[in-house]
């Protein structure tokens, strides 16, 4: 209650009147004056201090604070207003939800400053006008009342589903030196919805964003709380995106990435892809998916597999991690654009091998949101700023003419495409780890992708059939291979 200004008010006039010998009774005095000689000096006049925005009213009348709150306010619409939290933007436009700065409601607003509400709010806002202390028109209670609330808490309502998450504590499960159960920690976030309808309706004017309002709850439990092992947060995190696969590709996508997902890389150790992979055929849950090879169609099982280690790549590179083996593919695939960034593997050669440089042990957390595939990193912060810059594409070359392939599968003169055609080209990626402002690792990455024919079956009669599902086939687009990518597609004769 100290801090009450009525309250300071009070203190300072009691100290006063003390000073004066006049004691409490010199108060009672003091409150009849506040409350009936303001009235005598500025009947029919705003009380001092009171204003609009920066105009100052004290003392004028009703009509002649109508006129200087037009001037000022206009005609003109209000403008948008900019919500932002957390590196999200929303844009409200203050028209749609009723707001009026109505120069006859607010002059005669003015003019009840001191003169409104019950008697402890009139000798508060009484005593301001006899110090002469600033005090607005409209207050952040009142201007709550002057526009639509109820559908602008509508509209708040849904910006808080981007916004609000439950508060969750960390879960680690480890047996056998591997993680069986994961949950990572979560701060609570709730946006404040009240708090930001009175922010708006105080900024009605303002051309700043205004920063939401949310109450942040952390968890009791953090990852860190779960293991001596040094697995405190997220370190790293690659993505890519298989959007057009086929089903079995999708398939044996999940079924890869299950390989990793709980691993834990102790410090100083090399994880070696195909040593986790293992083995990959229909015992290990992999299906056949159709492979071209020169001539010939074959089923082979494991088709994706190469999104999985393209995936922990990304998730190498972003951590700053020294990679000890890495080969591209041998043409550029629309599953692993941009150039430069894949990884391709394949039983017993080539591999892809990264070492735990950090002072913690790595757990390699895999998961899949609709079309990505997402490697998580989870071990100690190192503080470290990793650099990527480019990929640099040169040398692109054309595509190579078309290849048919004759089979009984399809009917004589029908054709199917099961390759794409991709332009031949070079790629190049730098990467810097900087560690507490200092470079302690500068590599470069280099990729070189040959022209690859687009690929057709087409129905003979006397050709030998595809013991494969000729549906579950590449996606029919390609990537932007430098911006000029097409498909060739069969002739018409």
């Amino acid at each position: 209650m100290a801090d009450d200004p009525l309250t300071k008010s009070v203190i300072q006039y009691d100290r006063l009147f003390r000073l004066l010998g006049l004691g409490a009774g010199g108060l009672v005095v003091l409150s009849i004056l506040v409350l009936v000689g303001l009235d005598v000096v500025y009947a029919g006049r705003v009380l001092p201090g009171v204003q609009f925005l920066e105009i100052n009213l004290g003392g004028q009348t009703t009509e002649q604070s109508q006129i200087l709150i037009s001037d000022r306010v206009g005609q003109t619409q209000f403008g948008v207003i900019k919500l932002e939290y957390s590196g999200q933007l929303w844009e409200l436009d203050p028209n749609q939800f009723g707001f009026e700065l109505d120069a006859v409601k607010l002059a005669n607003e003015a003019m009840r400053v001191g003169r409104r509400g019950g008697v402890w709010q009139q000798l508060e806002e009484r005593g301001y006008a006899i110090l002469s202390a600033r005090q607005p028109i409209i207050r952040a209670t009142d201007l709550v009342h002057t526009f639509d609330q109820a559908k602008l808490i509508t509209y708040l309502q849904e910006i808080a589903t981007a916004i609000d998450q439950p508060q969750r504590n960390a879960h680690l499960i480890i047996k056998n030196s591997r993680a069986t159960e994961l949950v990572t920690s979560q701060d609570g976030l709730a946006l404040d919805v009240d708090a930001t309808v009175v922010l708006i309706a105080q900024n009605i004017l303002s051309a700043s964003a205004i920063s939401l309002p949310v109450t942040v709850t952390k968890p009791s439990v953090t990852l860190a709380d779960t293991n001596i092992l040094g697995i405190n947060t997220l370190i790293a995190r690659g993505v890519s995106d298989f959007s057009g696969s086929p089903k079995n590709r999708r398939h044996n996508i999940g079924v890869g990435a299950g390989k990793f997902d709980g691993v834990i890389i102790a410090p100083g150790d090399t994880l070696s892809f195909l040593r986790v992979l293992g083995t990959v055929d229909s015992s290990t849950g992999y299906r056949p998916e159709l492979v071209i090879k020169g001539d010939e169609t074959t089923p082979e099982f494991g088709g994706g597999l190469c999104q999985v280690s393209t995936t922990a790549f990304r998730a190498i590179l972003n951590g700053g991690l020294p990679v000890v083996e890495r080969r591209n593919h041998s043409y550029r695939v629309a599953y692993y654009e941009p150039p430069g960034t894949d990884a391709t593997i394949y039983q017993p050669y080539p591999d892809l091998k990264f070492t735990n440089d950090t002072p913690g042990s790595i757990l390699m957390d895999t998961y899949i949101e609709g079309s990505k595939l997402y490697f998580d990193f989870y071990g100690t912060d190192t503080k470290r700023e990793v650099q990527l810059d480019g990929p640099y594409v040169s040398n692109v070359t054309d595509y190579p003419e078309p290849i048919y392939i004759d089979t009984a599968t399809l009917s004589v003169g029908e054709t199917k495409q099961v390759e794409i055609a991709h332009r031949g080209a070079d790629a190049v990626l730098y990467r810097r780890v900087y560690q507490n402002k200092k470079l302690i690792r500068n590599d470069t990455f280099k990729s070189h992708y040959i022209p690859w024919p687009a690929k057709y079956l087409r129905g003979a009669e006397d050709a030998a059939k595809v013991e494969a599902d000729i549906n579950n086939v590449l996606p029919g687009d390609t990537a932007n291979e430098n911006g000029d990518a097409t498909i060739i597609q069969p002739p018409l004769t």
